[in-house]
């Protein structure tokens, strides 16, 4: 199984971060087993955040589809930050 677009940055961010942490989880051999479980818990995570940020910032009243792509790529780019946030901590 691959890695997902949260797994993939997590990674990435462990590795430049965290070396010593990334070194000791490729050596036992639990890398993956580690980035699988987080990545699982971020797309919740994300989910959760969605979740409230459009109960926070409701949907505008109106059908008009660049309104709704801005407001929807509002809601996109506020989880994206909310995840990166969330994986400074897992690191």
């Amino acid at each position: 199984m691959a890695l997902k677009r949260y797994g993939m940055l997590l990674k990435k961010y462990l590795k430049a971060l965290n070396p010593m942490k990334y070194r000791k989880l490729t050596i036992d051999g639990s890398l993956m087993d580690f980035l699988y479980d987080e990545e699982k818990y971020l797309y919740k995570y994300a989910d959760m955040v969605r979740l409230f940020l459009k109960h926070q910032h409701p949907e505008p009243k109106t059908h008009e589809f660049i309104v709704m792509a801005q407001y929807n790529n509002m809601i996109d780019n506020m989880v994206e930050e909310y995840v990166r946030n969330e994986i400074m901590k897992i690191v």
